[in-house]
């Protein structure tokens, strides 16, 4: 008798229930779905293994909506007239990863035989080799549903080979702990026959399956010291770090911690199923991984990191910690300065330098970058340029001018900011000399030299003119001034011997370049004549009258004529405290007096130096007068400076002043054998450091000769004592005190009035 089992299944919206009641994935594992549990993609990999006899079929036809009707998973017979052998089978099974194992399985479909002697069977394999029918009927010869495990709904028989389908999915409890599930139909005829027949149909069709992961091992997760951070480099934002994840589920993802904050995570590439579910017992992949940490959640210095790898069951497997050094800030700005400072310079070559303040576990400097901007304004470029440490740059502008350079520093993890550069500092570049020439001397000045000097970039800062007599080769430089962008100087012709003479300048500009020219403006040599004033003449002297006299005929006969006149001395004795009047006359060179002009009377003798004493104007005649006291013997200089246009002049008057003293004796009448004493002072002061040398002379046979000498005190005061021891009879003698020139003191030789002294003999 032919018996057909249908049993549990589940249709239409009963499929959806049961994705909806599905229990969650708990801590330590995840979610088995299949075929209609899977709405998603209806997937049947987690029965990724399977096995078919010849006549035997699996059919893997999940979605609802495709020809074979509800959609299920099935293992079958393919119906045929010709006998099976002995285990046919065709069957598919889900594995559990190593290290993991499934809890109790829900199930929902339909199962069905023809035969007895066909085994439909969903079973479970334990650790250890064993195993146990979860639903479906044992081969069985006999043919009776003794076979169902306990537990099951009771099934109602309604017609032989008919049961009813379930109405709600099927929970198979004793599943938990297994290892494997497995789905087949196989022939189990009884050994003395070895066949069965499949005229009809015998099939298991799944049309839903969920299963519980249960996975307790964590994963393992290693960083790979491969990239600038887990090496120990200093780095900053967004850094790879390289890591090798492993898991018998596989890694869902892995993320990189510092502490508590996460600092970046990879996904791994899993089979989803639908939701949070799994559709492969290991549904993710594992291996390396990269995670980009944002290092910009972390502290600036040295710290530790790891990474955490999470499995397909939400297990959590930790690395072992690496340290990474941190650095997120520029370094801040410093002060430069340039070597030679911001003069203007020839050779563009410009060195910053400034100095690294001390950073304690922070990345050191590396590198340094300077912007240049035109100071007039413009377009602006910038350099780098790197170094351990650096604390200077070499640069060159762009072109001649005046720049504004800045800089920034860049530290070893990447870090610079251009908004902290330094105080601009200003670089100034100027190769090209100066253009000079001549111009011309202006009538009224002709004594004026002045040079025109072209700059353009930084300008004139000084140079000289220089002259040299035509065909010497000998050069002197003239006194030369900086007027704007004119050297300025002027030849003294009066100092100068007459004759062609020719000019040159030399100028230096800012950067010290320099150029020389002997040339005009125009082109032309620049050679001067002197003098190139108009001379002039000056007669001075002291006024004196002498006489005259000429021989004339007069009617015949020869007559002396004598006439006073006006005479100029040059050189005149004067009395001490007395005053002579000087004269003289300032000319041009055809004799014209040249009127209003200033002389200076200047006077020097042996104890002072030339100073001014005096300053004349010439009248309409060009003549001046001058009234000088007999205070020293000295010179006095009429001196003319000139002008414009006329040469100086000069003329010199010496006045001769004697010394004078006084002379007074103690007694004018005294007998021989006794003694006089000559005293007196010395009015022409100061006396020489030391006192004045007086010498006392006495008249004999019409001669004066000196008997005593002796010296002043500081006020010029002095005294000498004679005795008379040689006179026999009555005598009148004649003294007087005469003062020799001596060098340093300012007066002729001179003395004082003779004085008499009357000696009678005893």
């Amino acid at each position: 008798m032919r018996r057909t089992l249908a049993a549990i299944a589940m249709c239409g919206a009963l499929g959806w229930m049961l994705v909806g009641a599905a229990a969650p994935a708990m801590a330590g594992g995840f979610t088995l779905r299949s075929c209609q549990a899977d709405p998603g993609a209806f997937s049947t990999d987690a029965f990724s293994e399977e096995r078919t006899s010849t006549g035997m079929d699996v059919a893997r036809v999940c979605n609802p909506d495709e020809r074979y009707g509800k959609g299920a998973l099935i293992t079958s017979t393919v119906p045929r007239k010709g006998p099976f052998p002995r285990d046919a089978v065709a069957k598919v099974e889900i594995t559990a990863a190593p290290g993991t194992t499934f809890s109790p399985l829900i199930w929902a479909g339909e199962m069905r035989r023809s035969s007895c002697r066909w085994a439909i069977e969903i079973y479970a394999e334990y650790p250890g080799g064993r195993s146990e029918l979860l639903l479906g009927l044992p081969g069985n010869h006999r043919c009776n549903i003794k076979g169902f495990t306990s537990g099951l709904p009771t099934i109602k028989q309604l017609s032989v080979g008919v049961f009813q389908r379930m109405l709600a999915p099927l929970p198979l409890p004793k599943s938990a702990g297994a290892t494997k599930i497995v789905q087949r139909v196989i022939c189990k005829a009884p050994r003395e026959r070895k066949v069965c027949s499949a005229r009809g149909k015998n099939y298991v069709r799944t049309e839903a399956a969920q299963v519980e992961v249960v996975d307790v091992e964590a994963p393992t997760a290693t960083i790979i010291q491969d990239t600038p951070l887990t090496t120990g480099a200093w780095v900053g934002g967004q850094q790879p770090l390289n890591y090798h994840a492993e898991d018998a589920t596989g890694i869902r993802a892995a993320t990189a911690f510092w502490g508590s904050v996460s600092l970046g995570t990879a996904q791994h590439q899993c089979l989803e199923a639908y939701g949070d579910a799994f559709a492969s017992p290991a549904p993710c992949t594992n291996g390396p991984g990269r995670i980009t940490v944002d290092t910009s959640r972390l502290l600036d210095g040295t710290q530790s990191l790891v990474v955490r790898a999470q499995d397909a069951a939400s297990n959590l497997g930790t690395s072992a910690p690496v340290t990474v050094r941190i650095d997120n800030t520029a370094p801040p700005p410093v002060e430069a300065s340039v070597a030679g400072g911001d003069a203007w310079r020839s050779r563009n070559d410009f060195a910053l330098s400034w100095v690294n303040p001390p950073e304690d576990d922070r990345a050191p400097v590396v590198a340094a970058t300077y912007k240049l901007c035109a100071a007039a304004g413009g377009n602006c470029s910038q350099g780098e340029q790197t170094g351990a440490d650096i604390t200077g740059l070499a640069v060159q502008v762009p072109g001649p001018g005046e720049w504004k350079a800045s800089m920034w520093r860049r530290d070893a993890a990447g870090n610079q900011n251009p908004d902290k550069a330094s105080v601009p500092v200003t670089l100034r570049y100027d190769p090209e000399p100066p253009q000079l020439g001549f111009e011309p001397s202006p009538a009224a000045d002709p004594t004026a030299v002045s040079v025109q000097v072209t700059d353009p970039v930084s300008g004139l800062a000084d140079g000289s003119i220089e002259i040299s007599r035509a065909g010497s080769g000998t050069w002197h430089t003239l006194a030369t001034h900086k007027d704007a962008n004119r050297l300025t100087a002027r030849i003294d012709d009066a100092a100068l011997p007459a004759g062609d003479y020719v000019l040159r300048a030399t100028a230096r500009d800012q950067a010290s370049n320099e150029a020389s020219t002997t040339q005009r403006l125009d082109g032309q040599p620049m050679t001067v004549t002197l003098p190139l004033r108009i001379a002039t003449a000056m007669q001075a002297g002291i006024e004196g009258r002498r006489t005259v006299r000429r021989v004339v005929r007069l009617r015949g006969k020869r007559r002396t004529i004598s006439r006073r006149v006006n005479v100029l001395t040059p050189t005149a004795g004067v009395a001490f405290g007395r005053t002579v009047r000087v004269s003289g006359r300032l000319t041009n060179r055809d004799g014209q007096g040249i009127a209003g002009a200033d002389v200076q009377v200047l006077s020097r003798s042996d104890a002072a130096a030339e100073q001014i004493v005096g300053v004349l104007q010439t009248d309409a005649a060009g003549r001046y007068t001058y009234a000088a006291a007999g205070s020293t013997s000295r010179v006095l200089r009429f001196a003319y400076g000139g002008s414009s246009i006329t040469l100086p002049a000069q003329a010199e008057v010496r006045l001769r002043v004697p010394a004078t003293s006084t002379l007074n004796v103690n007694r004018s009448r005294l007998f021989n054998g006794q003694s006089v004493r000559f005293s007196g002072r010395v009015r022409t002061l100061p006396v020489p450091v030391g006192g004045k040398l007086v010498e006392l002379q006495v008249q004999l046979s019409g001669r004066w000769q000196t008997f005593r000498t002796g010296r002043t005190d500081e006020a010029g005061r002095w005294r000498l004592t004679y005795g008379f021891a040689r006179t026999r009879i009555a005598q009148r003698f004649r003294f007087r005190v005469k003062l020799p020139r001596e060098a340093g003191y300012p007066y002729e030789r001179g003395g004082s009035r003779p004085i008499q002294v009357f000696v009678r003999g005893r």
